[in-house]
């Protein structure tokens, strides 16, 4: 393995000829860009592993070999691959991604996990809502303002449905008719211009909030 040439500029786990050697590396997820106001520090990076962790780095100074995270969590009961995305809201600032989580609050369950980031020195991450349909493809996240007001994070199941829940607490909000054909798993809804398009196999559809 050849290293990049300073320490503010990578991060690999202190553990990770052993990730890397039972295929559970931090490489099936882009690492998501979070900046978190209030925390020391706020420029941040999350990356999702499929070891099922999460890791909060510190984006400034990501630590280079053999380095610890500000914080690992265990987040999900499965390997994560998936585009996952970050959004914020006046109740805090977030990251939801494709997997079933663990620590999910009582009662709730479904294919989408999101992590509450903490706006502390150092900030600190915990499992917010787990929903969504029971299966399906990565998130796509809309809201109506700068402000992040009326925060939806949007689906497809694996009915072919495009399902819409609440950013703070994920309570569903919206549930369509299955659309024509199939969508593939590895599809994200687009939000563009005030609609969430999802592609099928024979066309691609698009709904109006």
């Amino acid at each position: 393995m050849t290293t990049p040439g300073t320490t503010t500029d990578y991060f690999v786990p202190s553990n990770w000829a052993s990730l890397d050697s039972s295929d559970s590396d931090i490489g099936g997820t882009s690492p998501v860009l979070v900046n978190v106001a209030g925390a020391t520090p706020s420029s941040l990076i999350v990356a999702l592993g499929k070891d099922k962790n999460a890791y909060l780095l510190n984006r400034t100074n990501l630590g280079g070999m053999d380095a610890n995270p500000i914080a690992k969590v265990a987040v999900s009961n499965g390997v994560i691959i998936n585009a996952a995305a970050t959004y914020t809201t006046s109740k805090g600032t977030y990251v939801v991604f494709k997997g079933t989580g663990v620590g999910c609050p009582a009662g709730q369950s479904g294919a989408l996990t999101t992590i509450k980031i903490t706006a502390a020195n150092p900030p600190a991450m915990s499992i917010a809502w787990c929903g969504g349909p029971s299966s399906g493809g990565s998130p796509a996240v809309s809201q109506t303002d700068t402000n992040g007001s009326n925060t939806i994070v949007w689906s497809v199941g694996s009915d072919n449905k495009l399902y819409g829940v609440d950013g703070d607490t994920g309570t569903k909000v919206v549930t369509t008719a299955a659309v024509g054909g199939t969508v593939q798993s590895i599809e994200t809804p687009i939000v563009a211009n005030g609609h969430i398009f999802v592609a099928a196999n024979t066309q691609t559809y698009a709904f109006k909030p």
